[in-house]
C-alpha cells in the first residue's frame, strides 16, 4: 500500500513546488485573445435613448468564439474599468454573435441569438483607466456632457484553461454630465 510517509521529503516538496509555481501561468494551450488582432471587430457605445451612459466596448473574436466587453463607468471619479469574457459554442456565428452583442445595448431586437456559454469575469487589477483628457462638451435630451478620452489597459490574464487575455491598450470616449 502507499503512503505519503513511503514518499521520500524531497520529492514531496518539489511536488508541492511545481504545483505552486505554475498555478498562476497561463496553460501553454491556452488560445490567447489579441484584441488588437486584423480579424477583431470593435464596437464603442456610450448612448441611449436617455443621453450618454457609461462606455461599454465590445470586441469580437468570431473565429474564437468569443467577445470580450469592457464597461468605463461614467459615473465615478476615475472612470472605473472593468470587463468579461463571454465565450460561446463552436455552432455560433460571427452573425449570430454581432446579434448578441446588439442586443447588449439596445432593444433587444434580435429574438434568436445564441447565448455565451461560459462569462468569466475580469479580475479588477487587470482593468484600469491610466490617463484621461477632457476633449469638450456634447448635449443630449437637453443635458450637457464633458467628452473625455480615456485610455485603458487590460493586463494579460488567464481568463480558463482555453483562453487567455493579452495586454491590451485601447483609447475610448467617455460622456460626463457637467455640473
Amino acid at each position: 500500500m502507499f503512503t505519503l510517509k513511503t514518499v521520500p521529503l524531497k520529492l514531496t516538496l518539489l511536488a508541492v513546488f511545481v504545483t505552486t509555481a505554475t498555478a498562476d501561468e497561463p496553460p501553454k494551450g491556452a488560445a490567447p485573445l489579441d484584441l488588437k488582432g486584423k480579424t477583431v471587430q470593435r464596437l464603442e457605445v456610450s448612448q441611449s435613448q436617455i443621453g450618454y451612459t457609461s462606455t461599454k466596448v465590445f470586441y469580437t473574436l468570431g473565429d474564437q468564439r468569443a467577445v470580450v466587453v469592457i464597461d468605463i463607468d461614467n459615473g465615478k471619479k476615475g472612470f472605473p474599468v472593468s470587463g468579461k469574457v463571454c465565450q460561446f459554442a463552436k455552432e455560433a456565428t460571427p452573425e449570430g454573435m454581432a446579434k448578441w452583442v446588439n442586443n447588449q445595448h439596445s432593444d433587444g431586437l434580435f429574438p434568436d441569438v445564441p447565448e455565451p456559454t461560459a462569462t468569466v469575469k475580469l479580475p479588477a487589477d487587470a482593468c484600469q483607466s491610466v490617463e484621461s483628457k477632457l476633449l469638450g462638451q456634447k448635449k443630449a435630451n437637453d443635458t450637457t456632457y464633458n467628452e473625455y478620452r480615456v485610455e485603458i489597459k487590460l493586463a494579460e490574464t488567464k481568463v480558463n484553461d482555453q483562453l487567455r487575455l493579452q495586454e491590451f491598450k485601447d483609447s475610448v470616449k467617455v460622456y460626463v454630465v457637467a455640473k
